[in-house]
């Protein structure tokens, strides 16, 4: 009774650790890594958190001692997948044969058959991560310890009889703890990016908003990029009238339709903003004047050439703008751009006017 206290007492003091894991593994989210690199980075997080474990274990005897490493493995197969599983349990092999002792061969194979078993596991169960997933999971790597069979059998009983109970208990809370503050940061991740993603995008459109441009304007400084940018302004001609006479139903299909458009035209390195209710900002990198001028022109046409429903028809004006040395802000140049759409309105609406300096 006494051993199974105080191995719960352990356990408790793991929360730090597993405080810790939740924070790195935040981090690793954060981090927004490649699939081929998320797996590995996660699987290193859990073999280390293993290791953490096995540097403060519980000693059942002399040389025999007993920790949460399999729990870790385990949720590395949960959280990382398979690279991720193998990794950490390479790493706590390796350091439980660093650390030697009379239990180096049932701890090496406990943790291989950990490992083993929270890929099987994972394999038919898949990566869930409710409650009663993780519970399963953690009893069904307490099957683990059938490596203490290797152990000699006097120590073997002492362990069955007094210590069992307590592991398998520490084996189902521990991946229950663990797991569950890990699900509970990859959703609170997920709400993040997508209110992130709400903030930077237009609902209607799926374009960026105004607020890409800060992003924008922050790289600009110091021309670090090997040419200098171009910005369209379009705005569409008379749609407060097409509202009116259609209804606004019909306004959000041709607002959608054009940045369809716009984005078809442009170059992934590009950018594409819905600047106003029916102005659009376009952001060409290591664009010459004259490419500016064309990419205008063709969207300008294509426009003009869309038939919507009820044989309608609609038109866009255009401003084009170069940055300089002169004029090498974001916000200076689409100023620029905004006052050439203004002329192509005035003379009449439908083209593509290209900003002068005043002389």
């Amino acid at each position: 009774m006494i051993e199974n206290m105080n191995i719960l007492a352990g356990m408790l003091e793991k929360v730090g650790l597993a405080a810790l894991v939740v924070l790195t593994y935040r981090i690793i989210l954060r981090w927004h890594l490649p699939a081929l690199w998320r797996g590995p980075a996660i699987g290193v997080l859990f073999g280390l958190a293993a290791v953490v474990t096995m540097i403060d274990p519980f000693e059942v005897s002399p040389g025999v001692m007993i920790d949460v490493r399999n729990v870790m493995i385990a949720l590395a197969a949960v959280f990382g997948g398979v690279w991720s599983a193998v990794i950490a349990g390479t790493i706590a092999v390796l350091v439980r044969i660093a650390i030697g002792g009379a239990g180096l061969l049932p701890g090496t194979v406990s943790i291989i058959l950990g490992t083993v078993i929270a890929l099987t596991f994972v394999h038919f169960r898949g990566n869930r991560r409710d409650l009663p997933t993780l519970a399963l999971l953690g009893l069904v790597i307490s099957f683990s310890l059938l490596s203490a069979v290797l152990l000699p059998v006097d120590v073997l009983v002492t362990m069955a009889v007094k210590s069992l109970p307590a592991l398998i208990v520490r084996n189902i809370f521990g991946t229950m703890l663990v797991g569950s503050l890990l699900a509970m940061e990859e959703r609170r991740e997920k709400e993040y990016m997508t209110f992130k993603q709400l903030a930077e995008r237009d609902a209607l459109t799926g374009l960026s908003n105004r607020r890409a441009l800060e992003l924008v304007e922050r790289r600009t400084p110091g021309h670090e990029s090997s040419g200098l940018f171009c910005v369209i302004m379009f705005d569409l001609d008379h749609f407060k009238s097409v509202n009116d006479t259609y209804g606004h139903s019909f306004g959000d299909v041709v607002l959608a339709r054009f940045a369809e458009i716009i984005s078809m035209r442009i170059r992934g390195s590009d950018l594409v903003v819905r600047y106003g209710g029916e102005e659009f900002c376009v952001i060409l990198n290591d664009a010459r004047l004259d490419n500016a001028e064309r990419i205008a022109e063709d969207i300008r046409q294509q426009l003009a050439r869309e038939n919507f429903s009820r044989n309608v028809t609609v038109t866009a004006s255009a401003g084009v703008a170069q940055s300089s040395q002169e004029a090498s802000s974001v916000y200076t140049v689409i100023k620029n751009a905004d006052m050439a759409l203004y002329m192509a309105k005035h003379k009449g609406r439908n083209e593509v006017v290209t900003y002068s300096k005043p002389v």
